[in-house]
C-alpha cells in the first residue's frame, strides 16, 4: 500500500530552489547543448586543439583558451592560424582530421545525461543546438546512444550565426513548436549561455568543471543534481 500523502494524480512538488527560479513555469520544449554537457567531446576536442597548436607552433595569448571553450571549428580554425602565422584552411582541415580521430576512439556520456534525456523527453519534445557542425553532431550523439532522444538538432552549419549569436536556439525554438519563452536550454559554456539568453529562452547552466557558472536561472554542479530529475517530474 503506497505511503504517500498526495492524492492520486497530483503534481509532484517542486523543490524550493527550482520554485523560486522559475515559479509556476513549465517548459513546453527543452534545448540541451552536446559538448561538455551530454557528452565528454571537450575533453576529445582539447586534444585534438592541443595537438593543431603545437604542430603550427601557435602561441596561445591570455584569454584565448576562455575564447576557445565552446567556439566554433572555424573561430578555433581562425585564431590558431592568426597565432601561428599559417593558413587558415590548412588549420581547419588539421582540427577536422584531429578531432574526428579521437572521436574514433570512443566517446564517454558525462553523469545523469542518459536519465535526464529520458525524464524531459517523456514530457516535452527536446532539441540539441551545437556550435558543431550538423554530421559531426549527429555522429557524436549517435556514438553516445543519444541520437534517438532529439526531434531537432542545430548546428553551425544550419544557421547564419553560431553561439554565442541567438539564431540556433531561436531556430530550435521554432523548430520544435514553441515560442522562445517556453523553452528551456541547458548549457555549460558562457557561449551557449549567452546564445540561448539572448533568443529569449529559459537557463539552466551546468558549466564543465573548472569553468565558472555563466549567469543563468539557475546553476547546478551535474545533471544528476535529485532536484532537477524531481523538477521535471512536476511538469
Amino acid at each position: 500500500m503506497s505511503t504517500d500523502p498526495r492524492p492520486v494524480g497530483a503534481a509532484a512538488p517542486i523543490p524550493a530552489r527550482f520554485a523560486e527560479a522559475f515559479g509556476d513555469w513549465t517548459p513546453r520544449a527543452v534545448v540541451f547543448d552536446c559538448d561538455g554537457l551530454l557528452l565528454d567531446t571537450e575533453s576529445v576536442w582539447q586534444l585534438a586543439e592541443d595537438r593543431v597548436v603545437a604542430a603550427h607552433g601557435a602561441v596561445l595569448e591570455e584569454g584565448d583558451h576562455a575564447l576557445l571553450h565552446g567556439s566554433t571549428l572555424e573561430v578555433a580554425s581562425e585564431l590558431i592560424a592568426r597565432r601561428s602565422g599559417h593558413d587558415e584552411q590548412v588549420v581547419r582541415e588539421d582540427l577536422h582530421r584531429e578531432f574526428d580521430r579521437e572521436l574514433a576512439a570512443g566517446i564517454r556520456t558525462l553523469p545523469g545525461a542518459g536519465e535526464i534525456l529520458r525524464l524531459a523527453g517523456a514530457k516535452v519534445p527536446l532539441g540539441c543546438a551545437s556550435n558543431s557542425w550538423l554530421e559531426s553532431l549527429q555522429d557524436k550523439l549517435r556514438l553516445g546512444g543519444f541520437l534517438e532522444h532529439f526531434t531537432v538538432l542545430e548546428a553551425s552549419d544550419t544557421v547564419e550565426n553560431p553561439k554565442p549569436a541567438p539564431d540556433m536556439y531561436a531556430a530550435a525554438a521554432r523548430a520544435l513548436g514553441a515560442e522562445p519563452s517556453q523553452v528551456l536550454a541547458l548549457e555549460d559554456s558562457g557561449t551557449g549561455a549567452q546564445a540561448a539568453r539572448d533568443a529569449g529562452l529559459r537557463l539552466i547552466a551546468v558549466p564543465t568543471g573548472g569553468h565558472e557558472a555563466p549567469p543563468a536561472d539557475l546553476a547546478l554542479t551535474s545533471l544528476t543534481d535529485p532536484d532537477l530529475q524531481a523538477w521535471i517530474a512536476s511538469w
